[in-house]
């Protein structure tokens, strides 16, 4: 459980549900119950205004989104399996009104230039603001996008965010360029959701070890089977395996006989 507040019930919700490591829109309303500690009040002319108080509470105590992992060829096979599958108006949140051209995406601009514009441009079309910090390196460019109400951005399960990643990839690199891995994230939910999945990889594990018997995960994303299987890789007393087909694919660890 977590308490938080906020000028609305929905806005403390959704810190209580971030405190728990959950991020906008990652679960349904049948998954976590609000209790209202103390009700929000708007006062006179702004004075003597009351924020809301509320405690989430899950709902249940398996949250395993996630399915089995690994085939027997981790590193191989873990390559493959991930490619196939407040408001503010000041600079650097995505603008009211888009001002972007093509000439912002030629290849002559900078990558993070061109990443910023495609990103602003997605987020004006689907009418967000947020502000997004991109960082370049080596082998990769990776951009965090904070604001209010990413629910839509992140989609279920992350799907959303996922494919939009997969876009920028294709949007950011022409054919005889040098490409880069595009990592984005939303309000944090990666490496929220990497924390979680890693939670219940290393908890099913060891089910699985003590029971000697296999334990299958819940269907999971490509990505999210991939960090199942670095979390577990290392283990001497489990095996990870891959099995059904997307988007019922899902990880099953099984004990070292």
């Amino acid at each position: 459980m977590a308490r938080a507040s906020g000028r609305t019930v929905e806005t403390a919700t959704q810190r209580a549900l971030a405190e728990l490591d959950f991020a906008p829109g990652e679960l349904g309303e049948d998954q976590y119950e609000v209790t209202i500690v103390i009700p929000p009040e708007e006062g006179f002319m702004g004075v003597g205004a009351v924020d809301a108080v509320v405690e989430v509470a899950l709902v249940g105590e398996e949250f395993d989104f996630y399915g089995p992992e690994d085939d027997s060829q981790p590193e191989e096979l873990l390559d493959d399996e991930y490619r196939e599958e407040e408001e503010s108006g000041e600079p650097g949140w995505a603008r009211q009104e888009y001002e972007g051209s093509a000439q912002d995406m030629a290849e002559d601009k900078p990558a993070p230039t061109r990443l910023r514009v495609f990103l602003e441009k997605v987020l004006w079309e689907i009418g967000l603001r947020a502000q997004i910090e991109i960082n370049e390196e080596p082998e990769q460019i990776r951009a965090e996008i904070t604001g209010e109400d990413l629910g839509i951005l992140i989609g279920r399960r992350g799907q959303t965010l996922d494919a939009l990643e997969y876009l920028a990839g294709i949007a950011l690199f022409g054919r005889g360029e040098q490409r880069k891995h595009v990592d984005l994230d939303a309000e944090g939910y990666k490496d929220r959701r990497r924390r979680q999945i890693e939670r219940v990889a290393v908890r099913k594990a060891e089910e699985a070890a003590r029971r000697g018997k296999p334990v299958q995960l819940t269907p999971m994303t490509p990505a999210e089977r991939k960090i199942v299987h670095l979390v577990l890789r290392e283990r001497t007393d489990v095996t990870t395996v891959s099995e059904g087909r997307d988007p019922n694919r899902s990880v099953v660890i099984s004990p070292v006989r």
